[in-house]
């Protein structure tokens, strides 16, 4: 009879072990929540939830498969799939033994490792010896040996109270802060690889996420739109508790009379100056605690410092957040791939035909400002805004 994995075993992330009670509390009851939602969405069985000092037990008749799904749910360090049994020695190690003689092998290192919590007879040291004493005495004909600093096979046990957990694996999490736990943002959102990624890393840190596209058609293609939607869908499988919304307003009009009417070089600065407003207003209206950008520094003429001071300015009643501020390329490029944003990021688009030959990277707001004498800056806002249109994902 195979081994009856029934439990998985979900660590929190550090930062929430070292809450005061009352906000551990709530961040327990939130990350219960996603999981829930996680599990539901992707048709995984769950027959309970147990909440302890530190740790999440569910029961499962799949604990591979949840193990893995709850290790993309915000919060998680690590998950395992587990064997539960009484806090007993003999019912421990044979369960222990069980689990070497399926890993099998000639010449195997290995560890047996005891964490405890309560009040008991023995101390983890007396578990990992006992354990560890009765797997050798029955695979030493196969030349098992101890190895603690660097075993290939592991016997991890959890004691609590008059239950033990037993596990050989250790799925590594996402870690950051339960969705939910911060307020909701509102996303500046292109076709591009940055900024699904920089909507991902506020979601790690607990802000449910607006998407705000600005669709520059005539200036680019419906292939664009398309990655947009399908970028939203793919963020929306990490926020199965929270609805990830998608606005997309027209700004061709806009970008129509930057480009006709303001001087050429300043067309990258002043379509971001037009676009920080637009959010701003939509952040407002909707309550949102702020807008975020895949701004990183000086990766393209409109994000040196001085162009994203410009940009700023435009937009001062609502927090601007730029999560990417310091990446590199490559390091962005790497979330994307694990997220599961990069393929979608890469299909061809047409991209941005009002880009100039020659953006300037140095722009000043005086300068902005001047130029946009030359722009009805509030009937483009207005008109955008009016147009805007909330899709379901």
């Amino acid at each position: 009879m195979g081994l009856n994995f029934d439990t998985v075993i979900v660590r929190y992330g550090a930062e929430i072990g070292v809450k005061s009670p009352r906000t551990r509390a709530s961040y327990d009851k939130l990350l219960i929540k996603n999981i829930r939602a996680k599990l539901e969405a992707e048709g995984l069985n769950l027959e309970g939830i147990e909440r302890r000092y530190g740790r999440i037990y569910l029961k499962t008749t799949t604990p591979k498969e949840v193990a893995q799904a709850v290790s993309r749910v915000f919060g998680v360090s690590s998950t395992s799939p587990a064997i539960s049994c009484k806090a007993d020695l003999d019912a421990i190690s044979d369960i222990a033994l069980r689990l070497a003689q399926e890993r099998g092998g000639r010449g195997v290192k290995f560890a047996v490792r005891c964490r405890r919590v309560g009040e008991h007879s023995f101390s983890s040291m007396d578990v990992a010896r006992y354990v560890g004493f009765k797997i050798l005495e029955v695979m030493k004909c196969m030349e098992w040996r101890v190895d603690l600093d660097e075993p290939d096979f592991a016997v991890n046990i959890e004691i609590r109270d008059d239950e033990a957990f037993l596990f050989t694996e250790v799925v590594k999490g996402v870690g950051g802060l339960p969705l939910g736990s911060q307020g909701r943002v509102l996303c500046l959102m292109s076709s591009g690889i940055d900024s699904p990624v920089a909507a991902w890393l506020m979601m790690r840190r607990g802000c449910p996420v607006t998407l705000l596209h600005l669709d520059l058609q005539e200036f680019s293609d419906e292939r664009t739109v398309r990655k947009v939607i399908d970028l939203a869908r793919a963020l929306s499988k990490w926020s199965p508790a929270y609805e990830v919304k998608l606005v997309i307003a027209p700004f061709g009009e806009a970008l129509k009379e930057i480009v006709e009417k303001c001087p050429r070089k300043l067309t990258c600065v002043l379509c971001k100056r037009m676009m920080m407003r637009i959010a701003e207003r939509m952040a407002i209206e909707k309550k949102l605690l702020g807008i975020v950008t895949g701004d990183s520094v000086g990766e393209q003429a409109s994000q040196t410092l001085s162009n994203m001071a410009v940009i700023s300015e435009a937009a001062r009643k609502v927090p601007i957040y730029r999560p990417l501020l310091g990446f590199d390329k490559p390091e962005t490029e790497k979330i994307a791939k694990e997220i599961g944003t990069y393929e979608i990021s890469a299909r061809p688009d047409e991209g941005c035909r009002a880009a100039p030959p020659r953006p300037s990277t140095s722009a000043s707001v005086e300068k902005a400002v001047e130029a946009e004498r030359a722009l009805d800056v509030a009937s483009l806002v207005e008109s955008a805004l009016k147009r805007a249109v909330e899709l379901k994902i």
